[in-house]
């Protein structure tokens, strides 16, 4: 579906059915807004950005399988113009913190008024920020606390070149017998490789692996 050029186009992301419901009728209803996709799971999420060239993209926090840094770096790659807007379910300061790092334009609990959200949503595409009330508050005692500092960014997951073609190896299902000898490497050291990997994706196994990679736009996915 590709947007209308008179309205102002947006993308939901939640893996709530009941609440991916609500937010697409209320925010479909306010004028000059159109809602161009919406998605409840990982699958296809950044081709369907991508396709459906969004204004402003409303994301769950909690998506599975997303780890939200590096999401949200994803859809900037694709268009650094889209706006993001993170809502969450359940606070913590570790997921605020989370949040914050990604570096979003606008972040609300999921209990956010329909007034509340309305005011969000036309002040984030006038590019102004926007912290809901709950949000804020917490926001303002971790400032006041030292516990978070405005400028500092959560580091992006970096993979090598080494490391980017063992994970494009993996996806074709090789298995690391199969890798170390076309990359002229012990298995030992592919396993090593593996496990380093899966740590710091905070992946159980190589399926894991494989899926953050593809979700997060590190192994590319050709187009049928």
């Amino acid at each position: 579906m590709h947007p209308d050029p008179s309205k102002i186009s947006v993308f939901l992301a939640d893996h709530q059915e009941i609440f991916l419901d609500g937010l697409k009728q209320f925010a479909g209803s306010l004028p000059n807004i159109e809602i161009v996709g919406y998605s409840r799971s990982d699958q296809n999420l950044l081709h369907d950005i991508s396709e459906c060239k969004p204004n402003l993209v409303m994301l769950d926090a909690n998506l599975p399988h997303m780890h939200l840094p590096s999401l949200v770096q994803s859809i900037r790659n694709l268009d650094d113009a889209i706006l993001i807007f993170v809502l969450y379910n359940h606070y913590s300061e570790e997921l605020l913190l989370r949040i914050l790092s990604a570096g979003v334009n606008g972040i609300a609990t999921k209990y956010i008024s329909k007034g509340e959200l309305e005011t969000a949503i036309f002040q984030l595409l006038n590019l102004q920020q926007f912290f809901c009330t709950y949000t804020a508050a917490h926001l303002q005692q971790l400032i006041q606390t030292n516990r978070f500092h405005p400028h500092a960014k959560e580091s992006a997951i970096v993979f090598s070149d080494k490391e980017k073609t063992i994970l494009q190896l993996l996806a074709a299902e090789l298995t690391s017998k199969e890798i170390a000898e076309q990359m002229s490497m012990s298995v030992r050291t592919v396993e090593s490789y593996r496990k380093s990997m899966q740590e710091k994706t905070g992946s159980k196994n190589s399926a894991g692996l494989i899926l953050y990679a593809i979700k997060n736009g590190i192994i590319p996915v050709e187009k049928t």
